[in-house]
């Protein structure tokens, strides 16, 4: 008898040492809903949902002719400005030769500083049409900004999306690399913890390592704090929803 109790009083000491689980459910760390700021005809799809991408990788471009036709105008324009504007300096250089040896006038020297002037700007403008005209070309592809897992592709190839007063959500990309826990506890439970503490998160068995990213500030309707657990998914093929536990010491 005497042995059965020390065994029960072994294992529940064991249980307390081993400190407390919550269930928890998973959440990607980042989620992004990518876009572009211009307008056009959706060309190539380049993923589907469920691939995994890495950072930099094409997943979408638009039809890029009226890209590439509105940025070879705009070239035109600035050469032609450029040329306009050295002339007109060098006009003004011969002028202020002649004005130094008095064959013009303060009024001729003038004007031919306007028309520098005039000739400067409008090469400024052509300048910043042409590197407007080379975003909206780079704006037509969209490119991963990370590698993660495409969530969504809500458009179609041929697609006309308009986005000059609100984006179109064009891919929805998810990072898989770092996934967080989330559970909600009672205030008594959060003692002793704080963000960036080390705290393990449980799934199908396996245990991962990983840290307090936050702990909430205000109660849920039910007066509980919601905790998230911030860890590496380390290769395992997890997803946002799936049930998990956050184990802590006490």
């Amino acid at each position: 008898m005497k042995t059965v109790i020390a065994s029960l009083a072994i294992a529940l000491l064991s249980s307390a040492a081993s400190g407390a689980e919550y269930p928890a459910v998973l959440d990607w760390q980042q989620r992004t809903t990518l876009s572009t700021p211009v307008s056009g005809i959706v060309a190539t799809v380049a993923v589907s949902a469920g691939d995994r991408v890495t950072a930099d990788q094409v997943l979408l471009s638009l039809d890029e002719r009226p890209f590439n036709t509105a940025l070879q105008h705009a070239a035109a324009q600035e050469k032609k400005h450029r040329l306009q504007r050295d002339e007109a300096e060098r006009e003004l250089e011969r002028a202020r030769e002649l004005f130094e040896r008095r064959v013009i006038s303060v009024h001729d020297l003038q004007l031919e500083e306007i028309a520098f002037a005039s000739a400067a700007a409008d090469y400024a403008s052509a300048r910043a049409a042409l590197e407007a005209a080379q975003l909206d070309r780079e704006y037509s592809v969209i490119r991963a900004p990370f590698a993660g897992l495409v969530l969504a592709i809500p458009v179609n190839a041929g697609e006309t999306v308009i986005n000059t007063e609100r984006a179109q959500p064009m891919v929805v990309l998810a990072n898989d690399r770092s996934m967080v826990a989330q559970a909600a506890l009672d205030a008594s439970a959060l003692a002793g913890l704080a963000p960036g503490q080390p705290i393990d998160v449980r799934i199908d068995g396996r245990r991962y390592a990983g840290r307090i990213a936050g702990i909430g500030s205000e109660p849920d309707a039910r007066g509980q704090y919601l905790l998230r657990v911030s860890f590496d998914p380390d290769g395992s093929r997890l997803r946002a929803g799936h049930p998990a536990y956050i184990e802590t010491d006490s």
